[in-house]
């Protein structure tokens, strides 16, 4: 569904003009606007708008959507309440497919139903290493509580669409290359954030497709590897991306300052964006915002996150 949807709005932005009145080619930053619909639906304590978004659940429990769309899913089972639909996860872990459609457009909702994680018991899944959490939460907030599941990411499943304009595959951790199958996790609240940025880094002139991912999803595993001490870092429950732009595809950040350099300024440059967004935008949801310059492994990017309170580095 999603395959053909995608299709359709490709033929739509890429057909030539046929006659002399015939509308002009949207710009990329149109483009990135129309993944706006008409309607929203609330979910996870998140309301999108979003053409396209992503909630993970645990097997056998439910998950309230509030929106007055009618909800198509074929997937599970779902009942009408008195603000919008509560959708009933099946016991088997993997990827559910929903529909919610108003106004003759379509919201798709990929959930996913986790794999089940004991913290300080299973310190793997499937021969995928995890590594142990904290069993202290940091400052005794939810949001570190230990994850009880992650997204078992099958082969195939790297490019489902998260969000309109990031893939599942872009958030996997580094470690174990090419392990069959992945384990990770990506939170709405980040892609909210990504998608956001996204647009307004169009309406900029920034031209830019997507962001590339540089860190997304880390075990406490690999994060203790790579020699982070931190057993907090958001990166561990998944609403954690540290990005960049790179439409040139030279694997750096792109030239956002007109200076003819890839440098840390750059980095600064798409933070501020990033925080005049945090200032103005309602539906911006609370977390960190990181800027890091170039060093012998990698070249400028911005950290970000949804932590549910600001930070600012």
């Amino acid at each position: 569904m999603i395959t053909q949807a995608l299709f359709a709005l490709s033929l739509t932005y890429l057909m030539p003009a046929l006659d002399a009145h015939s509308e002009p080619t949207p710009t990329r930053a149109e483009m990135v606007q129309s993944d706006r619909l008409s309607f929203s639906v609330g979910f996870e304590g998140i309301e999108s708008d979003l053409r396209i978004g992503t909630v993970s659940i645990m097997p056998g429990d439910s998950v309230n959507f509030e929106t007055d769309a009618l909800y198509s899913g074929v997937n599970g089972e779902a009942a009408k309440t008195r603000t919008g639909w509560t959708w009933y996860a099946p016991d088997t872990p993997g990827h559910y497919e929903l529909s919610f459609e108003q106004n003759d457009e379509t919201m798709i909702i990929n959930v996913f139903v986790l794999t089940p994680f004991k913290n300080g018991q299973d310190e793997s899944l499937s021969g995928y290493r995890i590594g142990q959490y904290s069993d202290k939460p940091l400052r005794d907030l939810p949001q570190y509580i230990a994850p009880t599941g992650f997204i078992d990411m099958q082969p195939g499943m790297e490019d489902i669409l998260v969000s309109p304009n990031f893939r599942l595959g872009q958030f996997i951790c580094k470690q174990q290359p090419g392990h069959d199958p992945t384990f990770l996790l990506v939170q709405p609240a980040m892609l909210i954030k990504l998608e956001t940025l996204l647009e307004a880094a169009n309406d900029k002139g920034w031209e830019a497709d997507t962001f590339f991912v540089m860190s997304g999803f880390r075990t406490p595993f690999y994060n203790a590897a790579i020699g982070n001490k931190t057993t907090s870092s958001r990166h561990l429950f998944g609403d954690a991306a540290d990005i960049y732009i790179d439409q040139d595809g030279d694997g750096m950040m792109d030239d956002l300052n007109g200076d003819g350099k890839s440098t840390r300024e750059d980095a600064v440059e798409l933070a501020n964006l990033a925080k005049s967004l945090a200032e103005t935008e309602t539906n911006w949801p609370a977390g960190g915002i990181g800027i890091y310059g170039s060093n012998a492994a990698h070249g400028p990017f911005v950290h970000i996150d949804a932590r549910g309170y600001p930070a600012r580095w």
